[in-house]
């Protein structure tokens, strides 16, 4: 007996002593400015995959960890990294605070620039959009998105597409054109703050993502810092006023949490005539924690607004109005100044969100969404009459100009041009006349009067506002799974149906009573039958004539697109010592077809209901391997292959009038590598990487009104190739008590690499009027700059001040090109002439040269510029903070930098004195940097 209880108490005392041996971690995270506590920075034990988020006080705690060394990391947004190496014991270690360095950001950004950047995606104007914008903790993207920003810069010249943006783990990209939706929570700066970063190849936990990087945006209450924050801006970039006001309670001890933010920006462009905002946004989310593993929450967001839009313009229409911030756009109506082109969206979005903790080392994550409201952009329209627009072409000197240097006119021709180039350039005003547009709908048609009623005006010009109302629904879940020896595991699903309402609708009769909708272009052409130029074609046959229109009535088209997507995927990831490792797949599948509402008189039989439906099967694979040689020296490899489904937007030749899918369509190609070397020492910080990418088959329709064929055009192409690499560096060097020198170099090579097949049809004709090809091969992609470069001082001074000074240059920056002036039919009267045998050498010199011209693409001069920043944060009694932050860009005010354009998409046709045809290229138009802009931004936060 007493043998046995001694064996007990032995084997209880090993049975301590072994349990005694594991410890612990525990810590406070605070800031480097104020010791202001941190909630929700996420805290990771390297070698464990153990994770864990700081409380409302900034407090964190590892429990029963075996003896050993660890290296924990801690991760939070709009703060560096911070590794630490920790030695564990018998006891529970405390860390006491951990102090993490906020990132040197410019204070003085705000999303809307994104919203700069909306477009008509029915224009043939359309500008490129940003592909990544959004600040990042990784060196060279922190640089690069806000600094190369205003030269309106795409990351590896990627699309917008290709960076997938998320909200609390839904991919929000637009369904129908790829492009991110930062325009749907513009203004929300607070709520959406909380953002993860990926850059390029790089896979993460809530997906596979493509080429240009991944943004997760956490917008839930227990996401917020904790605090209100009240803050109100003035500038002359976007907007003259800017006043936001956010509240998060962090998580309280019943498990609740909730958050609120609201702000508005008001007033005009400093330098663009018509370009304003009148914006106001929302956002309410409340969450509850159940028990210690469930947490639920809602939350709704959206930011309606209103803002008018700056067109391109000639360079010789910026002469004639005197500088190079003319808006082609407005006009005044009795004596105000108007804007005709505006876009008015209120596309609330509303998400349930749910994790559930299932264990130490598993976790669910579960999201769904649901976006809905309006989206209208505005235009002018007339049906009879001139052109109302102030630049179009024939108002302009140039006009008559080129007809004296086409060499076909007389001696008295060419005085009558003369004069009435020298009476364009005396009248030119470059204002829309209103005034004369409201007098002109003045006009009772009798021969509609029984339709319209009696004494009713007639409109011939009109507002339109082309909607694109979306009802998108998504659902995405995701588990992971820390499986031991540095082993984890992610997977999810993703599943979403959209259902995107295209109309045109009435938005100003202008003075008029009605709008008499029929085709205007076919009633010009096919005017022996009624029917023929009929919009609602079921209508007419009902009634006998066609639509009488009203203010807010819809007209001229009216059809839906309806899109499937789901997908499934999953990322291994694996280390050891030094070596890392990511493995990653998706697989999905995709639907679309077109819905018509209404049946088009030309198209009786391709206009009205459903259309074949588009099924794509798709995938992504990745892998990221990296090695990590000391805490200083990294390198990492990633490679990637996709297939894309194409757009909706480039899956149709003309949606707006019947079911004809675009030739040759077919998965998008795409394939990437890169390669990147780390460098993190106390006296130097660098990001080095080179890329590779190809993109090929890709899709893509423009529609435009074409003066050969009088009437709106359709340009569909497929078969469009790509390739882009180049290399990215961005550098941090500590120079002295707080001043750092940085710089960033991104250089790269984005080039056409195929010649497009492309079929065209016209609107008004039941037939494909010309197919042939496009010659791109070895031209340039266009729209950002392909050399960027950054040298800057950053100074964080001891007293919370903070300074910055940058030098911008950029070159490389290519013209958007048409398409139509590289085909065969824009050069074939010069290869006519250098065919025939009879030509002579001046000729066939001569033909040569219109060949060059015509193709050539137009590279912008090397431009650079100047900014700088200042700021400063007071604490007071470390439970308030007053602050505020200045920016000033484009300081030498250089107004003659090109930030993008594009080439007309007009052929003009002239005849030779041997009456021969020939064409040659409408003038390009362009955009241009405003001079000198600020950003003042003042707040207080407690």
């Amino acid at each position: 007996m007493k043998l046995k209880a001694l064996l007990i108490v032995m084997l209880a005392t090993l049975s301590l002593s072994a349990y005694a041996q594991d410890g612990g971690i525990r810590g406070k995270v605070v800031s480097r400015n104020g010791r202001e506590a941190l909630s929700n920075v996420k805290v990771t034990i390297g070698s464990t995959g153990l994770t864990a988020v700081t409380d409302a006080d900034g407090n964190f705690v590892f429990e029963n960890l075996p003896k050993g060394d660890y290296t924990i990391s801690f991760d939070a947004p709009e703060f560096e990294d911070l590794d630490l190496k920790v030695r564990v014991d018998r006891n529970v270690r405390n860390l006491n605070s951990v102090v993490i360095t906020p990132v040197m950001t410019s204070s003085g950004f705000d999303d809307s620039i994104f919203a700069e950047f909306d477009t008509d995606s029915s224009s043939s104007d359309v500008q490129a959009l940003p592909s990544s914008l959004s600040s990042s903790k990784d060196l060279f993207n922190n640089i690069a998105s806000y600094r190369f920003s205003e030269m309106r810069f795409n990351v590896r010249g990627y699309d917008s597409q290709y960076s997938d943006i998320y909200l609390n783990g839904i991919r929000f990209n637009d369904a129908m054109t790829g492009y991110g939706p930062w325009s749907l929570w513009s203004g929300l700066n607070d709520a959406t703050r909380n953002q993860e970063n990926a850059t390029g190849l790089t896979a993460t936990d809530f997906g596979i993502g493509g080429i240009g990087g991944m943004t997760n945006v956490n917008a839930r209450a227990s996401q917020m810092r904790k605090g209100l924050r009240v803050s109100v801006s003035n500038g002359n970039q976007m907007y003259r006023f800017r006043a936001m006001v956010s509240y998060a309670s962090g998580q309280l001890d019943n498990g609740w949490s909730y958050a609120f933010s609201v702000g508005t920006r008001q007033g005009g462009n400093g330098y663009v005539d018509g370009v304003y905002y009148n914006s106001y946004a929302y956002f309410a989310s409340a969450e509850k924690l159940f028990g210690n593993n469930h947490r639920l929450g809602l939350t709704l967001m959206a930011s309606p607004s209103e803002r008018g839009a700056q067109q391109a313009a000639t360079e010789e229409a910026y002469n004639l109005f005197g500088d190079h911030y003319y808006n082609p756009n407005v006009g005044y109506w009795a004596g105000k100044l108007r804007n005709s082109r505006v876009r008015n969206t209120h596309e609330p979005i509303a998400m349930l969100t749910y994790t559930w903790d299932m264990s130490e080392r598993t976790r669910l994550n579960a999201a769904t969404s649901l976006r809905f409201g309006k989206n209208g952009y505005s235009a002018l329209s007339w049906n009879r009459g001139v052109d109302p627009r102030p630049d179009y072409y024939r108002y302009l000197p140039s006009y008559y100009t080129n007809q004296i240097l086409s060499g076909v006119t007389s001696d008295k021709g060419i005085y009558y041009a003369l004069q009435r180039a020298i009476d364009a350039a005396n009248n030119f005003t470059g204002r829309i006349d209103f005034d004369r547009l409201y007098n002109n709908n003045k006009f009772i048609d009798t021969n509609l009067e029984q339709y319209a009623g009696d004494g009713s005006y007639r409109s011939n010009y009109i507002l339109e506002e082309r909607h694109t109302d979306q009802l998108d629904y998504n659902f995405a879940a995701n588990v992971s799974h820390n499986i031991r020896n540095n082993m984890r595991i992610v997977g999810g699903l993703n599943l979403r149906v959209n259902r995107t309402w295209y109309y045109d609708e009435v938005k100003d009769l202008m003075g008029g009573d009605y709008w008499y909708d029929i085709d205007k272009f076919a009633e010009r052409d096919m005017s022996q039958n009624a029917m023929n130029f009929q919009n609602d074609l079921d209508y007419f046959m009902a009634t006998g004539h066609a639509r009488v229109v009203r203010e807010g009535e819809k007209y001229s088209y009216n059809y839906r697109a309806h899109l499937l997507e789901g997908n499934a995927w999953a990322l291994y990831t694996w280390g050891i010592g030094g070596f890392s490792m990511g493995i990653g797949g998706e697989a999905g599948y995709s639907s679309m077809y077109r819905e018509g509402l209404w049946r088009k008189g030309l198209f009786p039989n391709n206009s009205k209901g459903d259309s074949k439906k588009l099924d794509y099967f798709v995938y992504n694979v990745k892998g990221n391997f990296g090695y990590k040689f000391s805490g200083a020296h990294s390198i990492e490899a990633n490679v990637a292959y996709m297939e894309n489904a194409p757009k909706f937007a480039a899956a149709f030749v003309s949606p707006r009038t019947r079911n004809t899918t675009t030739p040759g369509l077919t998965t998008e190609k795409v394939f990437g590598v890169d390669l990147t070397y780390n460098l993190n020492l106390p006296y130097i910080k660098a990001r080095l990487s080179g890329y590779y990418t190809t993109i090929s088959d890709q899709s893509k329709v423009i529609s435009f009104y074409d003066d050969l064929q009088r009437s709106f055009t359709n340009f569909a192409m497929s078969g469009i190739d790509k390739r882009h690499y180049g290399v990215e560096l961005g550098l941090s060097v500590p120079i002295w008590n707080g001043l750092s020198a940085v710089g960033a170099v991104s250089w790269g090579d984005y080039t056409y690499t195929s010649n497009p097949n492309f079929v065209q049809t016209v609107d008004n004709i039941n037939k494909i009027v010309l197919i042939d090809k496009v010659n791109w091969d070895g031209f340039h992609v266009e729209s950002s700059p392909q050399l960027a470069l950054n040298v800057g001082l950053d100074y964080r001074g001891e007293r919370n001040w903070f300074a910055s000074v940058n030098f911008n240059y950029f070159d490389n920056l290519y013209l958007s090109m048409n398409p139509m002036y590289r085909t065969a039919q824009a050069i074939g009267y010069y290869t006519n002439i250098l065919a025939n045998q009879s030509s002579t050498t001046e000729e066939q010199i001569s033909a040569v040269k219109g060949i060059q011209e015509m193709r050539k693409q137009e590279k912008f001069d090397g431009v650079y510029t100047l900014s700088a920043s200042i700021g400063k944060n007071w604490y007071i009694h470390r439970q308030y903070m007053l602050g505020f932050s200045l920016e000033v860009k484009n300081i030498l005010n250089d107004q003659d930098i090109r930030t993008g354009g594009y080439e007309q998409m007009r052929l003009n046709k002239v005849r030779d004195a041997k009456g021969d045809t020939k064409y040659t290229r409408f003038d390009s138009k362009y955009f241009y940097m405003l001079g000198t802009t600020y950003y003042l931004n003042v707040y207080f936060r407690f």
